[in-house]
């Protein structure tokens, strides 16, 4: 399962299981309407947000408008990936 854990407009944002199990980075998938982890974006959340895949359902401003969310909530993002994957940082 892959939870929600914020939603601003029509953006939405969630963990992926398979990072949280896979991956030592925190990283959240972002996309516009659902969560379709196939063509929406994923964003580093450490060392520094950063784009690791843009995907295919963000519009260019789209895209920079997440990344400033993720900016502005980073902190608290991060605390939820790692409660959720289950490690301690």
């Amino acid at each position: 399962m892959s939870p929600k854990v914020l939603e601003t407009g029509s953006l939405i944002f969630w963990f992926h299981s398979y990072d949280a199990l896979h991956e030592e980075r925190a990283s959240i998938h972002v996309g516009k309407g659902s969560q379709d982890d196939y063509n929406d974006a994923k964003v580093w959340l450490e060392p520094t947000v950063e784009v690791a895949h843009p995907g295919r359902s963000l519009k260019r401003y789209e895209l920079l408008r997440a990344l400033k969310i993720i900016a502005q909530n980073q902190q608290y993002l991060q605390e939820q990936w790692y409660v959720y994957s289950g490690r301690n940082r």
